[in-house]
Protein backbone atom coordinates (compact mmCIF):
# COMPACT_ATOMS: atom_id res chain seq x y z
CA UNK A 1 0.00 0.00 0.00
CA UNK A 2 1.31 3.96 -0.78
CA UNK A 3 2.91 5.34 2.12
CA UNK A 4 0.94 7.66 4.30
CA UNK A 5 2.06 11.47 5.36
CA UNK A 6 1.64 12.59 8.84
CA UNK A 7 -2.13 14.37 9.28
CA UNK A 8 -0.57 17.58 11.44
CA UNK A 9 -0.79 20.99 9.54
CA UNK A 10 1.48 22.53 11.49
CA UNK A 11 3.88 19.89 10.52
CA UNK A 12 6.46 21.33 8.31
CA UNK A 13 6.71 18.16 5.95
CA UNK A 14 8.53 17.11 2.70
CA UNK A 15 6.21 14.62 1.97
CA UNK A 16 1.88 15.50 0.67
CA UNK A 17 -1.12 13.29 -0.61
CA UNK A 18 -3.99 13.61 -2.37
CA UNK A 19 -5.94 10.13 -3.58
CA UNK A 20 -7.23 9.55 -7.06
CA UNK A 21 -9.06 6.88 -8.51
CA UNK A 22 -8.09 5.39 -12.25
CA UNK A 23 -9.84 6.69 -14.82
CA UNK A 24 -9.24 3.20 -17.30
CA UNK A 25 -6.86 0.79 -17.56
CA UNK A 26 -5.40 -1.62 -20.23
CA UNK A 27 -3.98 -4.86 -19.17
CA UNK A 28 -3.17 -8.73 -20.14
CA UNK A 29 -7.01 -9.89 -20.38
CA UNK A 30 -7.87 -6.96 -17.97
CA UNK A 31 -6.63 -9.03 -15.37
CA UNK A 32 -4.59 -6.43 -14.48
CA UNK A 33 -6.55 -3.38 -12.01
CA UNK A 34 -4.60 -0.27 -10.07
CA UNK A 35 -6.34 0.55 -6.89
CA UNK A 36 -5.56 2.76 -4.21
CA UNK A 37 -3.49 5.66 -5.94
CA UNK A 38 -1.88 8.30 -4.33
CA UNK A 39 0.11 11.66 -5.78
CA UNK A 40 3.32 12.58 -3.43
CA UNK A 41 5.74 15.02 -3.50
CA UNK A 42 8.88 13.38 -2.50
CA UNK A 43 12.19 15.10 -1.17
CA UNK A 44 15.03 12.85 -2.64
CA UNK A 45 18.23 12.22 -0.96
CA UNK A 46 20.16 15.09 -2.97
CA UNK A 47 17.04 17.35 -1.78
CA UNK A 48 15.03 17.21 -4.75
CA UNK A 49 11.17 17.56 -4.82
CA UNK A 50 9.85 14.58 -7.16
CA UNK A 51 6.48 13.60 -7.92
CA UNK A 52 5.47 10.35 -7.74
CA UNK A 53 2.24 8.40 -8.28
CA UNK A 54 1.97 5.57 -5.86
CA UNK A 55 -1.10 2.48 -5.68
CA UNK A 56 -1.68 -1.59 -6.11
CA UNK A 57 -1.43 -3.11 -9.26
CA UNK A 58 -4.16 -5.93 -8.57
CA UNK A 59 -4.12 -9.81 -10.41
CA UNK A 60 -7.86 -10.73 -10.34
CA UNK A 61 -6.71 -13.92 -13.40
CA UNK A 62 -5.60 -17.48 -13.20
CA UNK A 63 -2.08 -17.24 -13.99
CA UNK A 64 1.28 -14.94 -13.02
CA UNK A 65 2.51 -11.76 -14.60
CA UNK A 66 6.47 -11.03 -14.81
CA UNK A 67 8.23 -8.15 -16.66
CA UNK A 68 5.65 -5.64 -15.59
CA UNK A 69 5.97 -1.77 -16.76
CA UNK A 70 3.20 0.68 -16.31
CA UNK A 71 2.56 3.86 -18.04
CA UNK A 72 -0.39 6.42 -17.23
CA UNK A 73 -1.99 9.67 -18.65
CA UNK A 74 -2.42 12.38 -15.55
CA UNK A 75 -5.91 14.06 -16.46
CA UNK A 76 -7.33 17.51 -14.95
CA UNK A 77 -10.87 17.61 -14.01
CA UNK A 78 -11.52 18.49 -17.50
CA UNK A 79 -10.18 15.48 -19.13
CA UNK A 80 -7.35 16.88 -20.53
CA UNK A 81 -4.24 15.06 -20.38
CA UNK A 82 -1.94 17.32 -18.46
CA UNK A 83 1.33 15.16 -17.69
CA UNK A 84 2.42 11.66 -17.62
CA UNK A 85 3.93 8.83 -15.65
CA UNK A 86 6.31 5.86 -16.05
CA UNK A 87 6.79 3.23 -13.45
CA UNK A 88 7.32 -0.71 -12.32
CA UNK A 89 7.09 -2.79 -8.95
CA UNK A 90 8.53 -1.30 -5.80
CA UNK A 91 9.03 -2.58 -2.60
CA UNK A 92 7.46 -0.60 0.07
CA UNK A 93 11.04 1.75 0.71
CA UNK A 94 10.30 2.50 -3.52
CA UNK A 95 13.38 0.17 -4.94
CA UNK A 96 12.84 -1.35 -7.84
CA UNK A 97 12.26 -5.00 -8.07
CA UNK A 98 12.59 -6.02 -11.75
CA UNK A 99 12.32 -10.18 -10.96
CA UNK A 100 8.99 -10.57 -9.42
CA UNK A 101 5.71 -11.35 -10.48
CA UNK A 102 2.15 -10.82 -9.42
CA UNK A 103 0.37 -13.54 -8.69
CA UNK A 104 -2.81 -14.89 -8.85
CA UNK A 105 -5.19 -13.13 -6.65
CA UNK A 106 -1.72 -11.23 -5.29
CA UNK A 107 -1.36 -7.68 -5.79
CA UNK A 108 1.95 -5.67 -5.14
CA UNK A 109 2.94 -1.94 -4.58
CA UNK A 110 4.09 0.29 -7.52
CA UNK A 111 5.71 3.64 -7.68
CA UNK A 112 5.96 5.79 -11.02
CA UNK A 113 7.44 9.06 -11.92
CA UNK A 114 5.02 11.81 -12.89
CA UNK A 115 6.24 14.65 -15.32
CA UNK A 116 3.29 17.37 -15.40
CA UNK A 117 3.57 19.16 -18.72
CA UNK A 118 0.77 21.54 -18.77
CA UNK A 119 -0.93 23.65 -16.05
CA UNK A 120 -3.64 22.13 -13.74
CA UNK A 121 -4.42 19.73 -11.04
CA UNK A 122 -4.08 16.10 -11.16
CA UNK A 123 -7.86 14.67 -11.18
CA UNK A 124 -7.88 11.13 -12.63
CA UNK A 125 -5.40 8.43 -14.22
CA UNK A 126 -5.47 6.65 -17.12
CA UNK A 127 -3.08 3.27 -16.99
CA UNK A 128 -1.36 1.50 -19.60
CA UNK A 129 0.07 -1.64 -18.05
CA UNK A 130 2.65 -4.06 -20.06
CA UNK A 131 3.31 -7.47 -18.23
CA UNK A 132 4.28 -10.96 -19.65
CA UNK A 133 2.23 -14.06 -18.73
CA UNK A 134 4.24 -16.20 -17.02
CA UNK A 135 4.72 -19.81 -15.19
CA UNK A 136 5.80 -18.27 -11.68
CA UNK A 137 8.51 -20.42 -10.03
CA UNK A 138 8.73 -18.18 -6.98
CA UNK A 139 5.54 -18.58 -5.64
CA UNK A 140 5.96 -20.59 -2.27
CA UNK A 141 4.38 -24.22 -1.82
CA UNK A 142 5.11 -25.31 0.89
CA UNK A 143 3.08 -27.64 3.76
CA UNK A 144 2.71 -25.41 7.05
CA UNK A 145 1.35 -26.77 10.45
CA UNK A 146 -0.68 -24.25 12.61
CA UNK A 147 0.32 -21.58 10.00
CA UNK A 148 -2.63 -19.14 8.75
CA UNK A 149 -1.92 -16.36 6.50
CA UNK A 150 -3.40 -12.85 7.54
CA UNK A 151 -1.55 -10.57 4.64
CA UNK A 152 0.39 -11.00 1.27
CA UNK A 153 1.40 -7.00 1.76
CA UNK A 154 5.17 -6.63 3.50
CA UNK A 155 4.19 -6.42 6.87
CA UNK A 156 6.83 -4.61 9.11
CA UNK A 157 5.35 -3.93 12.86
CA UNK A 158 2.83 -6.28 14.42
CA UNK A 159 0.91 -4.96 17.83
CA UNK A 160 -0.85 -7.29 19.83
CA UNK A 161 -3.97 -5.51 21.39
CA UNK A 162 -4.97 -8.85 23.43
CA UNK A 163 -4.80 -12.40 22.69
CA UNK A 164 -7.63 -12.33 19.94
CA UNK A 165 -6.95 -8.97 18.14
CA UNK A 166 -4.04 -7.11 16.68
CA UNK A 167 -2.54 -4.25 14.84
CA UNK A 168 -0.40 -4.14 12.00
CA UNK A 169 1.61 -1.89 9.87
CA UNK A 170 2.17 -2.25 6.14
CA UNK A 171 5.15 0.24 4.90
CA UNK A 172 9.07 0.39 4.55
CA UNK A 173 10.82 -0.85 7.62
CA UNK A 174 12.99 2.18 8.20
CA UNK A 175 10.12 4.87 8.08
CA UNK A 176 8.67 5.87 11.56
CA UNK A 177 4.77 4.02 12.51
CA UNK A 178 2.93 7.22 10.88
CA UNK A 179 3.95 6.65 7.64
CA UNK A 180 2.53 3.00 7.75
CA UNK A 181 -0.74 1.59 6.47
CA UNK A 182 -2.58 -0.11 9.58
CA UNK A 183 -4.68 -2.74 9.39
CA UNK A 184 -7.01 -4.08 12.86
CA UNK A 185 -7.42 -7.83 12.53
CA UNK A 186 -9.80 -10.14 14.73
CA UNK A 187 -8.27 -13.71 15.09
CA UNK A 188 -12.20 -14.90 16.01
CA UNK A 189 -13.61 -13.76 13.26
CA UNK A 190 -10.69 -13.39 10.83
CA UNK A 191 -11.68 -10.43 9.53
CA UNK A 192 -9.29 -7.83 8.31
CA UNK A 193 -10.38 -3.98 8.74
CA UNK A 194 -8.58 -0.92 7.24
CA UNK A 195 -7.73 1.71 9.67
CA UNK A 196 -7.46 5.15 8.99
CA UNK A 197 -3.85 5.35 11.03
CA UNK A 198 -2.35 4.17 13.93
CA UNK A 199 -4.12 4.87 17.37
CA UNK A 200 -1.12 6.48 18.63
CA UNK A 201 -0.68 8.75 15.77
CA UNK A 202 -3.15 11.05 17.91
CA UNK A 203 -0.14 11.48 20.56
CA UNK A 204 2.25 13.12 17.66
CA UNK A 205 0.52 16.76 18.52
CA UNK A 206 2.66 19.92 18.44
CA UNK A 207 3.13 19.99 22.34
CA UNK A 208 4.94 16.58 21.77
CA UNK A 209 7.12 17.83 18.92
CA UNK A 210 7.98 20.53 21.48
CA UNK A 211 8.49 18.04 24.85
CA UNK A 212 10.52 15.61 22.98
CA UNK A 213 12.66 17.33 20.66
CA UNK A 214 12.01 15.22 18.37
CA UNK A 215 12.98 17.50 15.74
CA UNK A 216 15.51 19.47 17.07
CA UNK A 217 18.97 19.77 15.85
CA UNK A 218 21.14 19.25 18.92
CA UNK A 219 23.69 21.85 18.14
CA UNK A 220 22.02 24.94 16.49
CA UNK A 221 18.83 23.82 18.44
CA UNK A 222 17.17 24.83 15.18
CA UNK A 223 14.17 22.94 13.75
CA UNK A 224 14.55 20.05 11.01
CA UNK A 225 11.21 18.34 10.55
CA UNK A 226 13.07 15.43 8.79
CA UNK A 227 14.40 14.54 12.10
CA UNK A 228 11.13 13.02 13.05
CA UNK A 229 11.40 10.15 10.30
CA UNK A 230 14.80 9.13 11.55
CA UNK A 231 14.02 9.42 14.76
CA UNK A 232 12.46 5.01 15.17
CA UNK A 233 9.80 6.55 17.79
CA UNK A 234 8.13 3.98 18.71
CA UNK A 235 5.29 3.20 21.37
CA UNK A 236 5.94 -0.45 22.82
CA UNK A 237 2.25 -2.29 23.64
CA UNK A 238 3.99 -3.33 26.95
CA UNK A 239 4.46 0.13 29.03
CA UNK A 240 3.02 3.63 28.56
CA UNK A 241 6.22 4.71 28.05
CA UNK A 242 7.73 5.69 24.07
CA UNK A 243 11.40 5.64 22.75
CA UNK A 244 13.10 7.41 20.36
CA UNK A 245 16.64 8.69 19.05
CA UNK A 246 17.83 12.14 18.63
CA UNK A 247 20.01 12.92 15.50
CA UNK A 248 22.93 12.30 17.57
CA UNK A 249 21.46 8.97 17.95
CA UNK A 250 21.02 9.14 21.75
CA UNK A 251 18.19 7.21 22.90
CA UNK A 252 15.80 8.40 25.03
CA UNK A 253 12.55 7.36 26.75
CA UNK A 254 9.40 9.26 27.53
CA UNK A 255 5.59 9.34 28.88
CA UNK A 256 3.44 9.19 25.62
CA UNK A 257 2.50 13.06 25.80
CA UNK A 258 6.52 13.67 25.48
CA UNK A 259 7.14 14.57 29.27
CA UNK A 260 9.77 13.14 31.81
CA UNK A 261 12.24 11.84 29.41
CA UNK A 262 15.30 9.71 30.50
CA UNK A 263 18.69 9.44 28.30
CA UNK A 264 18.84 5.54 27.89
CA UNK A 265 22.38 6.15 26.23
CA UNK A 266 24.60 8.55 23.89
CA UNK A 267 27.74 8.17 22.28
CA UNK A 268 25.64 5.79 19.46
CA UNK A 269 25.91 8.45 16.61
CA UNK A 270 28.55 6.13 14.74
CA UNK A 271 25.81 3.27 14.82
CA UNK A 272 22.62 2.11 12.98
CA UNK A 273 19.52 1.24 15.07
CA UNK A 274 17.58 -1.50 13.55
CA UNK A 275 15.27 -1.96 16.36
CA UNK A 276 13.55 -2.71 19.71
CA UNK A 277 12.98 -6.47 20.98
CA UNK A 278 11.03 -5.95 24.13
CA UNK A 279 9.75 -8.15 26.84
CA UNK A 280 7.13 -8.49 28.98
CA UNK A 281 8.35 -6.71 31.64
CA UNK A 282 8.78 -3.86 29.93
CA UNK A 283 12.06 -4.28 29.19
CA UNK A 284 14.36 -3.83 25.66
CA UNK A 285 17.18 -4.55 23.71
CA UNK A 286 17.90 -2.21 21.39
CA UNK A 287 19.85 -3.43 17.95
CA UNK A 288 22.02 -1.45 16.07
CA UNK A 289 23.71 -2.85 12.38
CA UNK A 290 24.16 -1.04 9.12
CA UNK A 291 24.05 -3.94 6.31
CA UNK A 292 23.41 -7.71 5.78
CA UNK A 293 25.93 -9.73 6.91
CA UNK A 294 27.30 -6.72 9.85
CA UNK A 295 27.39 -7.96 13.49
CA UNK A 296 24.77 -6.91 15.53
CA UNK A 297 25.69 -4.58 18.34
CA UNK A 298 23.09 -4.04 20.99
CA UNK A 299 22.58 -2.97 24.89
CA UNK A 300 19.68 -3.67 26.94
CA UNK A 301 17.46 -1.18 29.64
CA UNK A 302 14.21 -0.48 31.12
CA UNK A 303 11.24 1.48 29.97
CA UNK A 304 11.78 4.17 32.21
CA UNK A 305 15.40 4.69 31.27
CA UNK A 306 17.51 2.80 33.16
CA UNK A 307 20.30 0.98 31.48
CA UNK A 308 20.29 -2.93 32.00
CA UNK A 309 23.63 -3.69 30.22
CA UNK A 310 26.75 -1.85 30.40
CA UNK A 311 27.87 0.40 27.04
CA UNK A 312 26.91 -0.97 23.72
CA UNK A 313 30.72 -1.00 22.81
CA UNK A 314 31.49 -3.35 25.67
CA UNK A 315 28.89 -6.15 24.52
CA UNK A 316 30.11 -9.07 22.57
CA UNK A 317 28.44 -8.85 18.99
CA UNK A 318 26.23 -11.49 17.76
CA UNK A 319 25.56 -12.55 13.93
CA UNK A 320 21.57 -12.66 14.56
CA UNK A 321 19.07 -10.24 15.82
CA UNK A 322 18.99 -10.69 19.90
CA UNK A 323 16.40 -12.16 21.70
CA UNK A 324 15.63 -10.85 25.22
CA UNK A 325 14.93 -12.89 28.48
CA UNK A 326 11.99 -11.66 30.30
CA UNK A 327 14.04 -9.46 33.26
CA UNK A 328 16.96 -8.24 30.37
CA UNK A 329 19.73 -9.38 32.03
CA UNK A 330 20.61 -11.50 29.23
CA UNK A 331 20.39 -11.85 25.85
CA UNK A 332 20.08 -14.87 23.16
CA UNK A 333 22.67 -14.28 20.89
CA UNK A 334 24.90 -16.21 17.99
CA UNK A 335 28.63 -16.52 18.11
CA UNK A 336 31.47 -18.98 18.69
CA UNK A 337 32.46 -19.49 22.13
CA UNK A 338 35.44 -22.27 23.41
CA UNK A 339 33.58 -25.00 25.26
CA UNK A 340 34.52 -26.90 28.38
CA UNK A 341 37.69 -28.52 26.15
CA UNK A 342 38.45 -25.24 24.60
CA UNK A 343 37.43 -25.94 21.47
CA UNK A 344 35.18 -23.32 19.15
CA UNK A 345 31.93 -24.19 19.03
CA UNK A 346 29.24 -22.01 17.01
CA UNK A 347 25.79 -21.98 18.13
CA UNK A 348 23.26 -20.05 19.61
CA UNK A 349 23.91 -18.97 23.52
CA UNK A 350 22.70 -16.86 26.51
CA UNK A 351 25.44 -13.91 27.42
CA UNK A 352 25.08 -11.85 30.37
CA UNK A 353 24.97 -8.58 29.42
CA UNK A 354 25.98 -7.89 33.52
CA UNK A 355 28.64 -10.09 34.01
CA UNK A 356 29.50 -10.95 29.76
CA UNK A 357 29.28 -14.82 31.15
CA UNK A 358 27.81 -16.85 28.14
CA UNK A 359 25.80 -20.21 28.68
CA UNK A 360 25.77 -22.62 25.51
CA UNK A 361 22.36 -23.47 24.41
CA UNK A 362 23.17 -25.17 21.07
CA UNK A 363 25.37 -25.63 18.14
CA UNK A 364 24.67 -24.60 14.99
CA UNK A 365 26.38 -24.78 12.00
CA UNK A 366 23.86 -22.74 9.56
CA UNK A 367 23.27 -19.17 11.52
CA UNK A 368 20.82 -16.88 10.22
CA UNK A 369 22.09 -13.36 8.86
CA UNK A 370 20.92 -9.88 10.82
CA UNK A 371 17.72 -9.79 8.84
CA UNK A 372 15.94 -12.96 10.58
CA UNK A 373 13.77 -12.54 13.60
CA UNK A 374 15.31 -12.60 17.01
CA UNK A 375 14.90 -15.51 19.02
CA UNK A 376 11.27 -15.86 20.97
CA UNK A 377 11.71 -16.34 24.90
CA UNK A 378 8.98 -17.33 26.53
CA UNK A 379 9.44 -18.46 30.68
CA UNK A 380 6.06 -20.30 31.45
CA UNK A 381 7.19 -20.81 34.99
CA UNK A 382 10.31 -20.60 37.01
CA UNK A 383 11.55 -24.40 35.89
CA UNK A 384 9.95 -23.92 31.81
CA UNK A 385 11.29 -21.91 29.51
CA UNK A 386 11.23 -21.88 25.39
CA UNK A 387 13.04 -20.33 22.74
CA UNK A 388 11.38 -19.66 19.54
CA UNK A 389 13.73 -19.51 16.52
CA UNK A 390 13.48 -18.79 12.89
CA UNK A 391 16.34 -20.65 10.74
CA UNK A 392 16.95 -22.52 8.02
CA UNK A 393 16.84 -26.17 8.08
CA UNK A 394 17.91 -27.72 4.92
CA UNK A 395 17.72 -24.24 2.98
CA UNK A 396 14.18 -24.26 4.32
CA UNK A 397 13.17 -21.33 7.09
CA UNK A 398 12.02 -23.37 9.60
CA UNK A 399 10.30 -22.69 13.59
CA UNK A 400 12.14 -24.20 16.14
CA UNK A 401 11.77 -24.90 19.64
CA UNK A 402 14.47 -25.01 22.38
CA UNK A 403 13.88 -26.08 25.95
CA UNK A 404 16.22 -25.13 27.97
CA UNK A 405 15.74 -27.18 30.68
CA UNK A 406 15.85 -30.51 28.98
CA UNK A 407 18.29 -29.04 26.25
CA UNK A 408 15.84 -30.19 23.80
CA UNK A 409 15.86 -28.71 20.12
CA UNK A 410 12.46 -29.17 17.98
CA UNK A 411 12.00 -28.29 14.81
CA UNK A 412 8.22 -27.37 14.53
CA UNK A 413 7.18 -26.87 11.46
CA UNK A 414 8.77 -25.26 7.79
CA UNK A 415 7.31 -21.23 7.20
CA UNK A 416 6.15 -19.33 4.59
CA UNK A 417 8.93 -16.85 3.83
CA UNK A 418 11.70 -16.63 1.53
CA UNK A 419 14.50 -13.87 2.37
CA UNK A 420 16.95 -12.21 0.53
CA UNK A 421 19.89 -9.97 1.65
CA UNK A 422 17.62 -7.06 1.49
CA UNK A 423 15.34 -8.44 2.88
CA UNK A 424 13.55 -8.98 6.54
CA UNK A 425 11.51 -10.82 9.21
CA UNK A 426 10.06 -10.20 12.39
CA UNK A 427 8.57 -12.53 15.02
CA UNK A 428 5.50 -11.24 18.16
CA UNK A 429 4.79 -13.47 20.76
CA UNK A 430 0.86 -12.80 22.22
CA UNK A 431 0.57 -11.44 24.96
CA UNK A 432 -0.75 -14.87 26.27
CA UNK A 433 2.05 -16.82 24.38
CA UNK A 434 -0.04 -18.86 22.57
CA UNK A 435 0.72 -17.39 19.26
CA UNK A 436 3.52 -16.09 17.02
CA UNK A 437 2.93 -13.20 14.88
CA UNK A 438 5.54 -13.76 11.98
CA UNK A 439 5.81 -10.88 9.74
CA UNK A 440 8.17 -10.14 6.70
CA UNK A 441 8.90 -7.60 4.23
CA UNK A 442 10.05 -7.53 -0.08
CA UNK A 443 10.04 -10.08 -2.86
CA UNK A 444 7.36 -12.73 -0.57
CA UNK A 445 6.07 -10.40 2.07
CA UNK A 446 3.61 -11.11 4.36
CA UNK A 447 1.55 -11.75 8.09
CA UNK A 448 1.38 -15.17 9.43
CA UNK A 449 0.02 -16.49 12.48
CA UNK A 450 1.31 -19.56 14.09
CA UNK A 451 -0.60 -21.60 16.48
CA UNK A 452 2.25 -22.56 19.18
CA UNK A 453 -0.66 -25.16 20.66
CA UNK A 454 -0.77 -27.17 17.09
CA UNK A 455 2.61 -28.64 18.24
CA UNK A 456 3.00 -31.51 20.50
CA UNK A 457 6.21 -29.80 22.41
CA UNK A 458 6.97 -26.71 24.06
CA UNK A 459 3.33 -25.87 25.78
Amino acid sequence: MPKRPIAILFFLLFITACAANPLGLFAQDDDLTVTETQLLERVDAFGLETTLLTGMIENSGDVAYGSLTLFADVLDEDGEVIGEAFGYLTNQCGVALTDVAIAPGASRYFEASVDLFAEGEPDEYEFFIEADEIDDDSLLDIDTEGVTQVSDREVVLVEWESETSLRYGVGCDGDVFTEYDWFHYDLASGETEALDASPNEAFITNAFLQQTGITQVTQSREQDPQLYFTSFLTFPTQTPRIIYQTDLHNLITSERDGSFKRVVNTNLYQYSLQGFVWSPLANFVAYYFGAFGEPVRYLTAQANGAMISGPLQNQDPSQTVPGLTDDGRRVIITGTYPNAEGEDVTGYYFRSVVSGVVEFMFEAENIPGNNYPAPAYFRKDDNTRYIYIVRDIDEQPSLQCFYREESELHTLTPLPISLQDDERAWTFLSPENNMLALAANGRNGGLWLIDLHAFDVCR
